[in-house]
């Protein structure tokens, strides 16, 4: 009895180990680093605590672009482009912004420009094509 009540156990934490994997691992739960397609010309942007933004490539088509950004923290977070300007800027008390930009096909980089954000990672890039 006592062999089969030591077999269990591996076999629990096995599970218990894949579950945990899972539960971690990629899924479309918004994660930093998921990509996003712009559809009608418009996307939503999450801005978070500590400094990342729910997406880092967006896939867009050329024309105009417009962008939501949501503030899902308590801090202050800009989105923006550099050429051709784009700055949208979000705080706990103003959660939302939206701005438009017209983008030819090729690769925008955006970032939030408060003070170290970007370097702390909160960085993506829109690609149009």
């Amino acid at each position: 009895m006592s062999r089969r009540c030591n077999r269990r156990v591996p076999l629990a934490a096995l599970i218990a180990s894949g579950l945990l994997l899972a539960a971690c691992g990629g899924g479309g739960g918004g994660g930093a680093g998921d990509t996003k397609t712009a559809t009608g010309g418009k996307i939503d942007v999450n801005a978070y605590d500590p400094f990342r933004f729910d997406v880092k490539p967006i896939n867009a088509s050329p024309g105009p672009l417009t962008v939501t950004l949501h503030e899902k923290g308590s801090q202050e977070h800009t989105f923006t482009i550099t050429s051709p300007k784009l700055e949208i800027k979000v705080t706990g008390a103003i959660p939302e912004a939206t701005g438009t930009v017209t983008l030819a096909a090729g690769t925008y980089p955006f970032k939030c420009s408060i003070d170290a954000h970007a370097a702390g990672g909160m960085v993506g890039k829109i690609v149009v094509g």
